[in-house]
């Protein structure tokens, strides 16, 4: 059966050129025949070297007045002693390696490098040696353009400027609210009251469940379970009921509390439970800030009195309350709602920064700190 070969099978991917090349392997040289940027064809004679066998190959390039040497790894694809050629398919060409390759086939094709006997010669390329150009002198501006100059670079400086503060402003807040600001865990409107008591064991035949009463009024009605003479309960003071605790014809206990009476001035002020770790730090006076929940902030709000810690109350862990003071505030609608109270030392009034810092940094790396010891 005929083998049928198309023209494309024994078509070269890449044309060959005629240059007057040498190359060097293992040590002889030899002509080159002609070469592409994918082979190479070697005047070999007689020489008969192993197919698919990869030497390194020294390709010389004799340019005029030197010559450039590039060694690529090619491999043997045929070996034909009658004819006295070899043919050689590069292996592994490198980027720079291909480069050179594309640039003397390029340059041999527009002309720049012809051939001149047995040299090659850059015949179209000519080297000017062009001395340093003096930069212009620049031109004197005009009044206009020199003020919008300044504009321009003032507006830079001024939003750069801008910039820093507004960071260091936020560091000095972040650091301002971790160093001498604390909230109390919680707080609460309340207002001082006085607890009415049942003085024995009995059934509660009356009690007064709202309004205003005065000094002396009977409050409450106690029958005893041990005889049937009632007692009543008389309140102490011009007061208002402010809530009962027990219920009609219900049997109390002897010191039961009964119902709750306030003042009639009496003024609503807040109660804070603040940690024990942070309750010594009000005793060198603090700002406090008050916000009420779904209304405004109360500026004028102050400590009342503080109360006196002792170690057992530091060793114990519990919250401390502290008494605020709300001003002026009428707050009477907001008894019994819970609020947000938080402390403020300014830093003159503080901690020192050194200590501050310190004591944050500790508080951070243990979690905890060592109970504190009060005077007195």
């Amino acid at each position: 059966m005929n083998v049928v070969k198309f023209e494309a099978d024994v078509q070269r991917q890449h044309p060959r050129f005629k240059l007057p090349l040498k190359c060097v392997i293992e040590g002889y040289r030899y002509d080159c025949l002609d070469w592409s940027v994918g082979g190479i064809g070697v005047a070999t004679g007689k020489t008969v070297l192993p197919e698919f066998t990869t030497f390194p190959v020294d390709l010389e390039f004799p340019f005029d007045g030197f010559v450039f040497t590039l060694r690529v790894n090619a491999q043997i694809r045929y070996c034909d002693p009658v004819k006295g050629r070899t043919g050689f398919q590069y292996m592994s060409l490198t980027e720079d390696q291909l480069r050179f390759l594309r640039y003397v086939r390029d340059a041999h094709l527009t002309g720049e490098v012809v051939t001149l006997d047995d040299l090659l010669d850059l015949s179209s390329r000519s080297i000017d040696h062009h001395s340093r150009k003096k930069e212009p002198e620049p031109q004197r501006q005009s009044g206009r353009h020199r003020y919008t100059a300044l504009a321009k670079r003032s507006l830079r400086i001024g939003l750069l400027a801008a910039l820093c503060l507004a960071v260091v402003l936020f560091l000095w807040g972040a650091l301002y609210q971790k160093l001498w600001t604390f909230r109390a865990d919680e707080s609460l409107v309340t207002i001082d009251s006085a607890a009415v008591i049942a003085p024995s064991d009995g059934v509660v035949t009356n009690v007064v469940t709202q309004g205003a009463v005065k000094a002396g009024d009977p409050v409450a009605t106690i029958l005893p379970t041990a005889n049937n003479k009632s007692i009543s309960v008389l309140a102490r003071c011009d007061c208002i009921v402010q809530d009962v605790q027990v219920e009609l014809d219900s049997q109390v206990r002897a010191g039961q509390r009964l119902l709750s009476l306030r003042m009639a001035n009496a003024k609503p002020h807040i109660v804070a439970m603040v940690d024990y770790t942070q309750a010594q730090r009000l005793f060198r006076g603090a700002r406090v800030l008050v916000d009420l929940p779904h209304g405004p902030r109360i500026p004028d709000a102050s400590i009342r009195d503080l109360p006196k810690l002792t170690t057992t109350d530091l060793e114990s862990g519990n919250r401390i309350p502290i008494n605020i003071d709300v001003g002026n505030a009428d707050l009477s609608s907001f008894v019994g709602t819970p609020v947000t109270v938080r402390f403020v030392q300014l830093p003159w009034t503080g901690l020192p920064l050194a200590e501050a810092v310190s004591e944050a940094v500790g508080t951070i790396d243990t979690g905890s700190a060592p109970p504190a010891q009060t005077k007195g």
